[in-house]
């Protein structure tokens, strides 16, 4: 077995405290988002505790308390600024041209344009984007970016001063966070790229459900996985009962990963005196702000938030008649080929599959390469209904072939029946896969590796691939076919840890093997030249 393989490999050491003396005594700096926060929390106690780990955590400013009981003492919080005044330091030309100068460097640094902040920055930094999809709820600073398009790039220089500042000052080992995709993260990940910081996400595995990777990859992939999966096929490696087991049980009864069902469930269960209740307390958050003087971004508008839920509330029901479901036997009779929408903003096209993020420009180019005698479903994210005007859904239904499928019908059958599946890089291309489906993707994914779907990068060669995928007789080797999904199983089970379990010290010591390179992530985004 090769180094980097026994690396990756579980081992005794890996597996406890002998496999995390990197993290001795580091200088953390933490970036917070909504998603997980019991997990980060529980993690950076323990860290702290066990590993000596001197914690600061960037956060606005009604938070820092909170984090201050969770990181101990030798650890601090770093108050986000509200970015929308100017800065004192804007009008020194010089001082203006020393941020212009770094963040060029970031650039250089990471091979990611500055640009792609605003992109991921969808909803409201980068509300241009967006404007023409989605109805959003406006903020200041959705108001100022769309009465001026020079005003994102003011605010984007003042994040990554803020940024610069707080890496300078604190100077930590490893910069920490649960994404890069956040506006604020993304800058604060190519800032610490420029100034040499090593940089780990952890992630939830879109393969298991309930285990989670940390990654120095910069699209935020497991790296680790990905390379255990190149040596399980050199070496043709034999498949674990857990992962044969896991095949057949997706294939029996389809189901939704984990961590997205629990989501869903959580939305259901909020219901109207739950949400209502989340305004009242916005409300009294938002008062408490503009009375009390206090610092930092501006929170969220309660009333405006308010008259979003009425307003999504009333689309989603007039919209309703605009999508179909069809039951197996009519999927059974139907040529088609089915793409499944991302939910907006989403970190999955923005920040990893940018070039894909116009989705009504993804099912147009389909709508052009459909075959004769095929369809194409387009299924909207079930997140979504309600966002959307209605002019994007009437522009959609206009196109050649294209028929709208309800986000809440499941979508198993339709990739079960499908005569092909195309996704930019979604969820739905893998379960196309665990269903033996032909398979197009558009971009990076996480299920590359075991080289079972076909890649289509150049939209000039996505009509040629259609129809060709579409000639080629199914079946082929199906124990083969199966190997290979076992393989990225049992490579994603090696390399992740119970998300349950953030305390644990497998948890720790596989990110101990990311913070020492072990996991050897690229050092810059896929595709381009190292820096």
């Amino acid at each position: 077995m090769s180094a980097l393989v026994e690396s990756l490999a579980p081992t005794a050491a890996t597996d406890g405290a002998a496999g995390t003396d990197a993290l001795a005594g580091l200088r953390v700096l933490f970036l917070p988002k909504n998603s997980r926060p019991d997990f980060f929390q529980s993690f950076l106690r323990t860290a702290h505790q066990v590993h000596g780990w001197q914690i600061q955590v960037v956060c606005v400013p009604a938070a820092e308390v909170g984090w201050r009981t969770i990181i101990g003492q030798g650890g601090g919080t770093v108050a986000v600024p509200d970015f929308n005044p100017a800065a004192d330091w804007e009008k020194d030309a010089a001082a203006t041209r020393d941020i212009d100068d770094f963040i060029a460097a970031c650039e250089l640094a990471t091979g990611i344009s500055a640009g792609r902040i605003l992109l991921a920055g969808e909803r409201e930094l980068g509300r241009g984007f967006s404007s023409s999809v989605f109805h959003w709820f406006h903020t200041r600073t959705a108001r100022m970016v769309l009465a001026d398009n020079t005003e994102p790039a003011r605010i984007m220089r003042r994040m990554f001063a803020f940024a610069r500042a707080t890496l300078l000052t604190h100077k930590p080992d490893l910069l920490l966070a649960g994404e890069w995709a956040d506006p604020i993260c993304f800058t604060f990940y190519m800032a610490a790229r420029q100034l040499g910081i090593r940089c780990a996400v952890n992630r939830p595995s879109k393969v298991w459900s309930g285990r989670g990777y940390w990654s120095a990859e910069p699209m935020m992939y497991n790296h680790a996985a990905r390379a255990l999966v190149t040596h399980k096929r050199s070496e043709n490696a034999s498949v674990s009962a857990r992962a044969r087991e896991r095949i057949a049980e997706f294939r029996s009864a389809p189901a939704t990963l984990g961590y997205v069902q629990k989501n869903w469930e959580a939305s259901d269960r909020r219901g109207f005196f739950g949400y209502h209740l989340d305004l009242a307390r916005l409300l009294g958050v938002e008062i408490r702000y503009y009375l009390g003087g206090r610092s930092g971004p501006p929170p969220k508008p309660a009333l405006r938030l308010a008259f979003d839920h009425y307003r999504r509330a009333w689309l989603k029901l007039g919209q309703a008649r605009l999508f179909r479901r069809f039951d197996e036997a009519a999927l059974r009779d139907m040529r088609y080929l089915f793409i499944a929408l991302h939910k907006d903003p989403e970190q999955g096209l923005n920040y990893q599959a940018p070039y894909w993020s116009y989705q009504i420009y993804t099912v147009g180019l389909l709508s052009s390469c459909l075959p004769y005698g095929y369809r194409l479903l387009v299924r909207e994210h079930r997140n979504n209904f309600g966002r959307r005007p209605w002019r994007f859904y009437k522009h959609m239904r206009s196109l050649p072939g294209v028929q709208l499928i309800d986000g809440f019908d499941s979508q198993f059958k339709y990739i079960a029946n499908a005569d092909l599946v195309v996704t930019d890089n979604g969820s739905t291309g893998w379960e196309g896969l665990l269903l033996r489906r032909p398979v197009i993707t558009l971009a990076d994914n996480f299920y590359d590796s075991i080289e079972l779907a076909h890649r289509v990068p150049d939209p000039e060669q996505l009509a040629t691939a259609v129809v060709r995928l579409l000639d080629q007789p199914s079946g082929g080797d199906a124990a083969a076919y199966d190997r290979a999904l076992g393989w990225l199983l049992d490579a994603e089970w090696e390399t992740t840890a119970p998300l349950d379990a953030p305390d644990d010290a497998r948890t720790r010591a596989l990110l101990a093997d990311v913070y020492s390179g072990k996991d050897s992530s690229p050092p810059s985004a896929p595709g381009l030249p190292p820096a």
